[in-house]
């Protein structure tokens, strides 16, 4: 914008295993994006946004697929942490229930074995959360073009069907009966 880039860093949904959670990191790095574009990167780094959290908390979804609207959405009630609260696992949440441990997380030595989670020597620690004021549906290509130009970034959903495996460019069109 301007000459200025304001985008966060790239992200790999895949690392350190395969997990489906493309919904989340592209929202998350949406978001952040826009957050940098509003405060002009007046922050010593770029604002990067916690998928992981996002994942734990199923905000939208899991590692099997979600939903990027419902990112959105928590992010309006509940804010989402920034990315370094919590260590991208590309992993479901397992045995329990989200929780500000689950959020935003600091652990002690000593490091744990490469086949322990070293989980028994954190504790949630207090964190900044990023709210959204608003979010909204857009629908076609001219409210997309228009919300990327006076506004950036935009995440949405699409139905990846044979078809769209064999896509080569243009605007991307198919309809599902």
């Amino acid at each position: 914008m301007d000459g200025r880039n304001y985008m966060s860093w790239n992200k790999n949904q895949h690392i350190p295993r395969y997990c489906g959670s493309c919904w989340a990191q592209g929202t998350t790095s949406a978001l952040a994006d826009r957050f940098n574009i509003l405060n002009k990167l007046d922050t010593p780094t770029p604002i990067g946004l916690n998928a992981q959290a996002i994942i734990n908390c199923q905000a939208g979804g899991s590692c099997d697929g979600g939903d990027p609207a419902k990112v959105y959405e928590y992010a309006f009630k509940h804010g989402i942490p920034d990315s370094s609260c919590e260590q991208y696992t590309a992993f479901n949440l397992q045995g329990r229930d989200c929780t500000d441990f689950d959020l935003c997380r600091d652990c002690i030595p000593p490091a744990p074995a490469a086949d322990e989670d070293g989980l028994e020597n954190c504790a949630a620690v207090p964190h900044r959360k990023y709210y959204v004021s608003e979010y909204y549906n857009l629908s076609g290509a001219d409210q997309m073009k228009s919300e990327l130009a006076q506004h950036g970034p935009i995440s949405c959903g699409i139905q990846a069907t044979a078809a769209f495996d064999v896509y080569t460019g243009g605007i991307y069109s198919e309809h599902l009966d």
